[in-house]
């Protein structure tokens, strides 16, 4: 990797980080509305701009749109729970090594099973080894319940969520480039990013509306604390556009991919010490597995 594709993927890691430790202090769905709808607002001109190509974006692309919205809605619901409920500690590392094991579960479910080299396998079951430490409290003590914890079933069902608007992205921007194909790769994207931005924004708005404990946290977080969830929306943003910038500067992208997970321990010691969260053996050498097996992943 070249100095500057560092220097963003650096910049990318401590941002993502960074909007997570904010949503652990706001814990709330209504926070990230505020964060989404800033977001959309951000990149409502880049919308306007490629009005044009509204027209040529099929009713296919149109749907999968819509979904990715609803996954990320359901994305952000995880979050906000999982921080609610538990230590960032404990909740980051999951939300970030959990998808990987999920969507390695629906390619073998698809037959595409022999994609995956031996190695990357390897690197998955290190991840999944690694998510099994995180909960326990010791090494001594193995209780079904740790795994049972509210806290670590919100951080699946974001798991989840990852893992539906992954797939779902990466169907839709294969059918951008074949509709659009006058489009570089970066326009295609953003302009899918505007797309996707805002029906995530309406997709949340309609979870907060119907949910009237968001509805009374979105009146105080907005008389109190709407300032950092509209910066945490624009750094949401900002961190993936980093990484798309970086990537023209990389000979491979898994190398963006595995610089990335450098985020995992970053968020678990912002929870740690910043937080005051425990620092429990299994949780601080989880950590560190995980991260050995997701970049295994992706340099596989």
């Amino acid at each position: 990797m070249s100095a500057t594709a560092i220097l963003l993927v650096t910049l990318s890691v401590f941002a993502h980080a960074g909007w997570n430790l904010f949503s652990k202090r706001q814990p709330s769905l209504a926070f990230f509305l505020i964060a989404s709808a800033t977001s959309a607002l951000t990149l409502t001109p880049l919308l306007w701009r490629n009005h044009t190509l509204w027209a040529w974006t099929t009713p296919e692309t149109w749907a999968l749109v819509g979904i990715t919205g609803l996954f990320q809605a359901v994305y952000f619901s995880g979050v906000a729970g999982a921080y609610r409920h538990g230590d960032m500690s404990l909740a980051y590392p999951m939300l970030r090594a959990l998808p990987v094991l999920l969507i390695t579960a629906i390619s073998f479910a698809l037959g595409r099973g022999d994609e995956i080299t031996s190695l990357g396998l390897v690197g998955i079951i290190t991840v999944a080894a690694g998510c099994m430490m995180l909960p326990l409290k010791s090494f001594r003590e193995i209780r079904l319940r740790d795994y049972l914890a509210l806290c670590c079933l919100l951080a699946l069902m974001a798991a989840i969520g990852t893992t539906g608007y992954t797939l779902v992205d990466d169907e839709a921007l294969r059918q951008l480039r074949a509709g659009l194909p006058w489009l570089g790769k970066t326009p295609i994207t953003l302009y899918y990013i505007s797309l996707q931005t805002l029906s995530t924004s309406l997709w949340v708005l309609l979870f907060v509306l119907l949910q009237p404990a968001e509805r009374e946290r979105l009146r105080r977080l907005w008389r109190r604390g709407r300032n950092r969830a509209a910066l945490s929306g624009l750094v949401i943003t900002g961190a993936y556009g980093l990484v798309l910038a970086s990537m023209a500067y990389v000979t491979n992208v898994s190398y963006v991919a595995a610089f990335r997970q450098m985020s995992i321990p970053l968020g678990a010691l912002l929870g740690i010490f910043l937080l005051k969260e425990p620092r429990y053996p299994p949780k601080l050498i989880g950590v560190a597995v995980v991260v050995t097996g997701l970049v295994l992943v992706a340099l596989y």
